[in-house]
Protein backbone atom coordinates (compact mmCIF):
# COMPACT_ATOMS: atom_id res chain seq x y z
CA UNK A 1 0.00 0.00 0.00
CA UNK A 2 2.62 2.37 0.76
CA UNK A 3 4.72 2.27 -1.72
CA UNK A 4 5.78 5.72 -2.41
CA UNK A 5 5.36 5.21 -6.50
CA UNK A 6 3.19 5.54 -9.11
CA UNK A 7 2.50 4.38 -12.68
CA UNK A 8 0.76 6.48 -15.32
CA UNK A 9 -2.87 4.87 -15.44
CA UNK A 10 -2.15 2.04 -13.02
CA UNK A 11 -1.30 2.63 -9.70
CA UNK A 12 -2.10 5.71 -7.63
CA UNK A 13 -0.25 5.79 -4.21
CA UNK A 14 -3.04 5.29 -0.97
CA UNK A 15 -1.90 8.09 0.49
CA UNK A 16 -3.01 10.48 -2.24
CA UNK A 17 -6.92 11.77 -2.83
CA UNK A 18 -9.07 8.85 -3.41
CA UNK A 19 -10.02 8.85 -7.27
CA UNK A 20 -13.64 7.73 -8.14
CA UNK A 21 -12.86 5.79 -11.74
CA UNK A 22 -15.20 8.11 -13.45
CA UNK A 23 -15.93 6.30 -17.36
CA UNK A 24 -16.47 9.94 -18.65
CA UNK A 25 -12.91 11.01 -17.44
CA UNK A 26 -11.18 7.47 -17.57
CA UNK A 27 -9.74 7.91 -14.14
CA UNK A 28 -9.10 5.17 -12.45
CA UNK A 29 -10.48 4.69 -8.35
CA UNK A 30 -7.13 4.37 -5.96
CA UNK A 31 -7.35 2.84 -2.39
CA UNK A 32 -7.56 5.53 0.37
CA UNK A 33 -5.76 4.89 3.38
CA UNK A 34 -6.92 5.16 6.96
CA UNK A 35 -4.12 7.75 8.78
CA UNK A 36 -5.82 7.90 12.04
CA UNK A 37 -4.71 4.27 12.68
CA UNK A 38 -0.72 3.85 12.65
CA UNK A 39 0.21 0.77 10.34
CA UNK A 40 2.89 -1.66 10.86
CA UNK A 41 5.42 -2.76 8.06
CA UNK A 42 3.74 -6.32 8.29
CA UNK A 43 0.01 -4.54 7.98
CA UNK A 44 1.70 -2.42 5.18
CA UNK A 45 3.16 -5.08 2.84
CA UNK A 46 0.26 -6.91 2.90
CA UNK A 47 -2.13 -4.43 1.77
CA UNK A 48 -4.02 -4.39 -1.44
CA UNK A 49 -4.04 -1.34 -3.80
CA UNK A 50 -6.75 -0.88 -6.18
CA UNK A 51 -7.11 -0.03 -9.75
CA UNK A 52 -10.70 0.29 -11.17
CA UNK A 53 -11.76 2.08 -14.29
CA UNK A 54 -15.57 2.72 -14.57
CA UNK A 55 -17.43 -0.72 -14.29
CA UNK A 56 -19.07 -1.23 -17.85
CA UNK A 57 -23.40 -2.78 -17.34
CA UNK A 58 -24.84 -4.37 -20.73
CA UNK A 59 -28.46 -3.77 -21.12
CA UNK A 60 -30.99 -5.79 -22.83
CA UNK A 61 -34.76 -6.43 -22.62
CA UNK A 62 -35.89 -9.91 -24.26
CA UNK A 63 -39.69 -10.00 -24.16
CA UNK A 64 -40.63 -8.60 -20.38
CA UNK A 65 -36.76 -9.43 -19.37
CA UNK A 66 -34.43 -6.67 -18.56
CA UNK A 67 -30.91 -8.64 -18.41
CA UNK A 68 -27.85 -6.59 -16.72
CA UNK A 69 -24.91 -8.15 -18.17
CA UNK A 70 -22.07 -6.93 -15.23
CA UNK A 71 -18.37 -6.88 -16.83
CA UNK A 72 -16.53 -6.54 -13.67
CA UNK A 73 -13.04 -5.64 -13.92
CA UNK A 74 -10.92 -5.32 -10.85
CA UNK A 75 -7.11 -4.80 -10.60
CA UNK A 76 -5.19 -5.42 -7.20
CA UNK A 77 -2.03 -4.84 -5.86
CA UNK A 78 0.66 -6.51 -3.37
CA UNK A 79 3.46 -5.98 -2.73
CA UNK A 80 5.62 -8.67 -3.74
CA UNK A 81 7.32 -9.56 -0.52
CA UNK A 82 4.28 -9.78 1.22
CA UNK A 83 2.25 -11.87 -1.29
CA UNK A 84 4.34 -14.36 -0.78
CA UNK A 85 3.22 -14.83 3.09
CA UNK A 86 -0.28 -14.81 1.80
CA UNK A 87 -2.87 -17.29 1.76
CA UNK A 88 -5.90 -16.01 0.68
CA UNK A 89 -6.63 -12.31 -1.26
CA UNK A 90 -11.12 -11.59 -0.42
CA UNK A 91 -12.18 -8.92 -2.88
CA UNK A 92 -15.60 -8.30 -2.24
CA UNK A 93 -18.35 -5.61 -3.73
CA UNK A 94 -21.23 -3.91 -2.28
CA UNK A 95 -23.67 -4.50 -4.64
CA UNK A 96 -26.68 -3.45 -2.24
CA UNK A 97 -25.80 0.28 -2.80
CA UNK A 98 -25.93 0.46 -6.40
CA UNK A 99 -29.01 -0.20 -8.82
CA UNK A 100 -28.30 -3.87 -9.40
CA UNK A 101 -28.95 -4.55 -5.77
CA UNK A 102 -32.82 -4.93 -6.70
CA UNK A 103 -31.85 -7.32 -9.50
CA UNK A 104 -31.21 -10.78 -8.94
CA UNK A 105 -27.76 -12.71 -10.51
CA UNK A 106 -25.80 -15.56 -11.62
CA UNK A 107 -22.32 -16.56 -12.08
CA UNK A 108 -20.26 -19.04 -12.91
CA UNK A 109 -18.22 -20.73 -9.91
CA UNK A 110 -14.47 -22.10 -10.07
CA UNK A 111 -16.33 -25.49 -11.21
CA UNK A 112 -18.31 -23.97 -13.77
CA UNK A 113 -21.74 -24.54 -12.28
CA UNK A 114 -23.93 -21.82 -11.84
CA UNK A 115 -24.52 -19.83 -9.09
CA UNK A 116 -27.78 -18.13 -8.06
CA UNK A 117 -26.81 -14.47 -6.01
CA UNK A 118 -23.49 -15.78 -5.03
CA UNK A 119 -19.90 -15.29 -5.74
CA UNK A 120 -17.24 -16.21 -3.68
CA UNK A 121 -14.64 -13.37 -2.56
CA UNK A 122 -11.84 -15.71 -1.82
CA UNK A 123 -9.99 -15.17 -4.72
CA UNK A 124 -8.47 -18.89 -4.59
CA UNK A 125 -11.81 -20.07 -5.45
CA UNK A 126 -12.21 -17.60 -8.35
CA UNK A 127 -11.83 -18.88 -11.74
CA UNK A 128 -11.47 -16.08 -13.86
CA UNK A 129 -8.78 -13.98 -12.43
CA UNK A 130 -4.98 -13.73 -13.71
CA UNK A 131 -2.22 -13.10 -11.17
CA UNK A 132 1.47 -11.70 -13.04
CA UNK A 133 4.61 -10.09 -11.29
CA UNK A 134 5.48 -6.78 -12.56
CA UNK A 135 7.75 -4.32 -11.48
CA UNK A 136 6.53 -0.40 -10.64
CA UNK A 137 9.70 2.52 -10.34
CA UNK A 138 11.67 -0.79 -8.91
CA UNK A 139 9.71 -2.37 -6.47
CA UNK A 140 7.89 -6.02 -6.89
CA UNK A 141 4.33 -6.09 -6.63
CA UNK A 142 2.03 -8.72 -7.72
CA UNK A 143 -0.80 -7.71 -9.91
CA UNK A 144 -4.18 -10.01 -9.81
CA UNK A 145 -7.32 -9.27 -12.80
CA UNK A 146 -10.12 -10.49 -11.60
CA UNK A 147 -12.38 -10.61 -14.60
CA UNK A 148 -16.06 -12.02 -14.44
CA UNK A 149 -19.09 -11.69 -15.57
CA UNK A 150 -22.34 -11.27 -13.54
CA UNK A 151 -25.93 -11.01 -15.03
CA UNK A 152 -28.92 -9.36 -13.63
CA UNK A 153 -31.93 -10.00 -14.52
CA UNK A 154 -35.77 -9.15 -13.59
CA UNK A 155 -39.32 -10.23 -15.33
CA UNK A 156 -41.49 -7.03 -15.49
CA UNK A 157 -45.20 -6.90 -16.74
CA UNK A 158 -44.79 -5.88 -19.68
CA UNK A 159 -42.01 -5.15 -22.37
CA UNK A 160 -42.69 -1.36 -22.40
CA UNK A 161 -42.08 -1.13 -18.66
CA UNK A 162 -38.75 -3.61 -18.98
CA UNK A 163 -37.70 -1.23 -21.57
CA UNK A 164 -38.48 1.71 -19.59
CA UNK A 165 -36.77 0.47 -16.62
CA UNK A 166 -33.55 -0.09 -19.06
CA UNK A 167 -33.79 3.44 -20.48
CA UNK A 168 -33.91 4.66 -16.79
CA UNK A 169 -30.67 3.07 -16.05
CA UNK A 170 -29.29 4.32 -18.97
CA UNK A 171 -29.46 7.27 -18.02
CA UNK A 172 -27.68 7.21 -14.44
CA UNK A 173 -24.27 8.85 -13.95
CA UNK A 174 -24.28 8.97 -10.63
CA UNK A 175 -24.40 4.98 -9.29
CA UNK A 176 -20.90 3.92 -7.47
CA UNK A 177 -20.08 0.22 -6.74
CA UNK A 178 -17.60 0.04 -3.82
CA UNK A 179 -14.74 -2.69 -3.74
CA UNK A 180 -13.33 -3.56 -1.04
CA UNK A 181 -10.24 -6.26 0.09
CA UNK A 182 -8.12 -7.91 2.64
CA UNK A 183 -5.32 -10.40 2.04
CA UNK A 184 -5.00 -13.56 4.59
CA UNK A 185 -2.24 -15.22 6.49
CA UNK A 186 -1.47 -17.27 9.28
CA UNK A 187 -4.94 -17.26 11.42
CA UNK A 188 -4.70 -12.87 10.65
CA UNK A 189 -6.88 -11.11 8.56
CA UNK A 190 -4.69 -8.02 7.43
CA UNK A 191 -6.35 -4.18 7.36
CA UNK A 192 -9.05 -3.65 4.57
CA UNK A 193 -8.65 -1.14 1.99
CA UNK A 194 -11.64 -0.24 0.03
CA UNK A 195 -12.51 2.15 -3.46
CA UNK A 196 -14.92 3.23 -5.60
CA UNK A 197 -15.95 2.86 -9.15
CA UNK A 198 -18.71 4.32 -11.67
CA UNK A 199 -21.46 1.96 -12.72
CA UNK A 200 -21.81 2.68 -16.45
CA UNK A 201 -24.95 1.09 -18.15
CA UNK A 202 -24.68 0.76 -22.18
CA UNK A 203 -26.90 -0.59 -24.58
Amino acid sequence: MLWGCTKQADVTPANSNPITGNPTTGNPASSPTDTTKKLSLDDSLHMVAFVIYGQKVLTSVSGKTLILAYDENVNLFVLADGYKKTSAVHLKEDLKKTSLGAFDFTTLNQEGQINFNFFDDNLNNVKFKSISDTTIRGIKVVKINVHRLLTFSKIYGSNQLATDQQNLLLGKTDDLLTFSSYTYYNQKNYPVTSAVAYLQYVK
